[in-house]
């Protein structure tokens, strides 16, 4: 994706601040913020933080915040949908840093960002987040990506420290998955 020029010149300062505030929900569903909030909280953040935080371009914060809402309506969608289904153009969003369409539709590319809640070695339950790639082809319905997902994060977790993922332990659940088009 190439990024409109405002958004390109805040993204490393900004994404973090929009993505949360894109995709924060209240308890009812929710969105807990507009895009006009959140430009009225970056333009104060510019305006008494300063520094890095001077590149504030309400045109930049917009094109953000809408990019970082595809990604929180696509993992929403994803999330929501009949196990049988196919996946859907809905369900994947493309990523800010991702290749150019042209790279894309020679070689495909997906990295599913996933939240997980697993078992420790020590027996402790965490909560985190493991990225898996897929290349080429996408699983053919959202109960094969889903168990897909699961067996490739298992396997992540019963590497030994340092040859795979630095945390070892059982997977519990696969609490949500972002599928991003790279």
């Amino acid at each position: 994706m190439d990024l409109p020029a405002a958004a390109d010149a805040m993204y490393k300062t900004w994404w973090s601040f929009a993505n949360y505030a894109a995709n924060a929900r209240e308890a009812d569903g929710s969105y807990s913020f507009t895009v006009t909030d959140t430009s009225a909280a970056a333009s104060e953040i510019s305006r008494s933080v300063g520094g890095a935080f001077a590149s504030y371009n309400p045109i930049g914060i917009s094109q953000l915040f809408s990019i970082a809402r595809k990604i929180g309506n696509a993992t929403a969608s994803l999330g929501t949908a009949d196990p049988a289904a196919p996946i859907d153009p809905r369900m994947v969003a493309e990523a800010p840093w991702s290749r150019p369409a042209a790279e894309q539709a020679a070689m495909p590319q997906w990295q599913a960002r996933v939240a997980i809640t697993y078992t420790d070695a020590s027996g402790v339950q965490q909560q985190g987040i493991s990225v898996v790639n897929i290349s080429q082809v996408l699983p053919s319905s959202v109960a094969s990506l889903q168990a897909q997902i699961a067996l490739r994060i298992g396997d992540q977790l019963a590497s030994p420290p340092g040859t795979g993922t630095p945390r070892s332990g059982q997977l519990d659940s696969v609490d949500s998955i972002t599928l991003l088009a790279v």
